[in-house]
């Protein structure tokens, strides 16, 4: 996953797109991400970019629209390979270590994204749907888990997924959003207390 989007700049950089779109787009993604959705005007995304507010609507009809194609790339990274690469680990220890290494590589590299889908979560502006699509999308990818057998049996496909999203998303934010320190074990604690969870008998 985080070799396919790896940084969102970066894939601008390379796509085949007129360089003013690309500029309205990375720039409204860090206005977005730092300002919010509703506190910053297509007045404000286009002086910073470097060009007319009418390039903005020459190819987005809307901020609205925008927004929808500035986050549809990662939505759907998310909503279909968040637990994907899973059947190349050998056993349970190895596998969360993977999805633990990889998932937080993956959110820091897309920080400003992430950031921006809690904000639009947080108002609305991303729907029960989005939530649905994404455990639709990976239901059956976390149903595997199950075949360890030291994995608590009673758990719902949610619950894993609750199990790992938790402490990776704290620890990110923890990190990037209020520039607390990291300690070198951080990782490595993660790890035992996805382990405990899963394998937790009640």
């Amino acid at each position: 996953m985080t070799q396919v989007l790896a940084n969102y700049e970066e894939q601008l950089a390379n796509a085949k797109m007129p360089a003013g779109k690309k500029k309205v787009l990375t720039t409204a993604l860090k206005l977005f991400a730092n300002n919010g959705f509703h506190a910053t005007t297509t007045a404000k995304i286009a002086k910073q970019a470097g060009v007319s507010e009418g390039t903005i609507y020459k190819y987005f009809s809307s901020k609205d629209d925008l927004l929808a194609k500035l986050l549809q790339p990662i939505l759907i990274e998310i909503k279909n390979n968040f637990f994907s690469n899973l059947d190349d680990q050998a056993d349970l220890p190895t596998l969360v270590k993977f999805v633990v290494t990889d998932r937080i590589n993956f959110i820091e590299a897309n920080f400003d994204f992430i950031r921006l889908i809690f904000q639009e979560v947080l108002t609305g502006q991303l729907t029960k749907k989005s939530y649905q699509d994404f455990f639709a999308n990976n239901v059956e990818i976390l149903a595997k888990f199950n075949t360890y057998p030291e994995i608590n049996p009673k758990l719902t496909p949610p619950q894993i997924a609750r199990i790992f999203i938790g402490p990776i998303l704290v620890y990110v934010l923890q990190n990037k959003l209020l520039g607390l320190p990291v300690n070198d074990d951080d990782l490595d604690i993660i790890q035992k207390q996805i382990l405990a969870n899963l394998t937790l008998k009640y």
